[in-house]
């Protein structure tokens, strides 16, 4: 006999007055080539990932989106498929620049790349375990929309780069491990060079 890939739920669905839901991201995240991952080492149980590893050589490179809603358009939503649903994640970011660096280094990169961010949620939860969301885990993030729109107030003349991921199996990925200070410190160490330590 086979197993049911079918998920239940198992928990109660109450108000938790102790970490009440807060909309909104923090100002900065990280986001890292999906080729640069070193999958077979990294730690994942269920939504959570526990250790993210990346190849020698490799980094991840800070995102910084300032105003008053950094990062808006980022969403999950529910596809309804045949056979199973899955999750589509979209990601905003505006780089607020136009130069021919910009354009060679982010830009083009952005456009035919394949990508994982990792942003802040303002609710992080009592224990920490809500603040840093993973979007790009399971089918990467791709880029959907690009404009330079010379003449918008949102980007001021910069650019706006929409990344989807479709087909995402579980609603959220999470980046966590013991404690909010260990993953403070795993999170800040994706920001350096790998090294074959």
């Amino acid at each position: 006999m086979t197993g049911t890939c079918e998920k239940l739920i198992s928990q109660d669905i109450n108000i938790a007055c102790d970490e009440m839901v807060v909309k909104g991201l923090e100002s900065d995240g990280i986001i890292i080539n999906r080729e640069s991952v070193d999958f077979s080492k990294c730690v994942i149980a269920d939504n959570v990932i526990k250790t993210l590893v990346l190849k020698v050589g490799k980094k991840g490179y800070q995102i910084k989106q300032d105003g008053n809603k950094p990062f808006s358009g980022t969403k999950t939503e529910l596809n309804v498929g045949t056979y199973r649903n899955s999750w589509n994640n979209t990601v905003a970011v505006v780089v607020l620049a136009n130069t021919p660096e910009v354009a060679a280094n982010i830009i083009d990169g952005l456009a035919s790349g394949k990508f994982i961010i990792i942003l802040r949620n303002l609710s992080k939860g009592t224990d920490g375990k809500a603040e840093y969301q993973v979007f790009g885990w399971a089918q990467a993030l791709k880029a959907s929309a690009g404009e330079n729109d010379k003449y918008s107030d949102d980007t001021e003349g910069g650019w706006l780069i929409t990344l989807e991921e479709t087909g995402a199996p579980r609603a959220a990925y999470f980046f966590f491990d013991t404690d909010a200070a260990t993953t403070e410190a795993k999170y800040k160490s994706l920001l350096t060079e790998a090294s074959s330590d």
